[in-house]
């Protein structure tokens, strides 16, 4: 399945997209210039924005509001990247060298905080306070699913329930928003708005934990598997492995040396395919929740690109 012909119905709306982030980043200091020609800002998925626009005509909306709604969210989402591969030390990123390998932690976080701001001021220019503020919750729950990540770094313990609220708060709460705000634009009542903003969270937790499956299955991903592993970070199948094997000592094999060892665990107790039981749950609502719209190319991708985030390999 590709992306871009999942894409298509709103390819256009994508490359203005683009085009206004292009803009935007136009600056008369010199650094600032040179970070835009580091920082992918034209490449990427763009599934947040896709995911806006695709709701939107599938809800029969085409707000003026879109374009610079979806550059506030794509601005929004990139300073969170840069600011992530800071916190893991990340050297490369989308195949390319990072911002903080290239001109190092102290121009990464100015230009991560450069990118935010820069996306509050889209969205506060909209002229619509909900919007902002919806924006700005996002951020709340984002940096406490950070914390709350960071805290339980190399804790071989933690409980699935933590798990699924650190991704909930640190991945889903932005599809949230971006839902939610598909909803708003379009007026819908209250009640809707809020199964809008649950579509995205469970939106959010299929992509994050398909995320962490490539983290260690995927051999076309083009980063290194197992490096949530090396930073601490205790995911899902870990999670599993060490719930489906409770007479034997999983835990001594948890490091990247134990690689091997590992991957023949989680063959054996089938942990591929219970990590995708998991999935699966949140795939089913998404799938009740596009039952409210009509048949049109944005429902069908709507459906295509849940199928793509499920299985997606890289």
């Amino acid at each position: 399945m590709i992306l871009k012909d999942i894409q298509s119905p709103v390819q256009k709306l994508l490359n203005d997209t683009t085009s206004v982030l292009s803009a935007t980043l136009n600056s008369d200091v010199n650094l600032i210039n040179q970070i835009k020609a580091v920082v992918p800002v034209s490449k990427g998925k763009k599934i947040r924005s896709t995911l806006l626009f695709l709701l939107s005509g599938a809800n029969n909306n085409y707000s003026d509001k879109l374009l610079n709604i979806a550059s506030s969210i794509e601005l929004f989402h990139l300073s969170s990247l840069i600011h992530d591969d800071i916190l893991d030390s990340a050297d490369q990123r989308r195949g390319e060298k990072t911002l903080n390998n290239s001109m190092g932690n102290m121009i990464s976080v100015l230009g991560g905080d450069f990118l935010f701001v820069h996306s509050l001021n889209i969205m506060n220019n909209i002229k619509n306070p909900r919007l902002l503020d919806i924006l700005l919750d996002s951020t709340r729950i984002m940096v406490e699913g950070q914390l709350q990540e960071i805290e339980n770094n190399f804790n071989y313990d933690v409980s699935l329930e933590t798990y699924l609220e650190v991704i909930s708060k640190k991945t889903s709460s932005l599809f949230g928003a971006v839902t939610r705000m598909a909803a708003i634009i379009s007026g819908e009542e209250t009640k809707i708005e809020n199964e809008f903003y649950e579509f995205g969270i469970n939106f959010g937790n299929i992509f994050q934990i398909s995320d962490d499956l490539i983290d260690i299955f995927s051999t076309s991903s083009g980063k290194d598997r197992f490096r949530d592993l090396q930073e601490g970070k205790i995911t899902l199948p870990f999670i599993l492995l060490q719930n489906s094997s409770a007479k034997e000592d999983v835990k001594k094999y948890f490091s990247v040396e134990h690689s091997k060892k590992l991957l023949d665990l989680f063959e054996r107790y089938n942990i591929k395919e219970k990590s995708q039981e998991k999935v699966d749950e949140y795939y089913k609502k998404c799938q009740n929740f596009l039952e409210r719209f009509s048949p049109s190319p944005y429902k069908e991708s709507l459906t295509k690109i849940l199928d793509f985030i499920r299985f997606r390999e890289y």
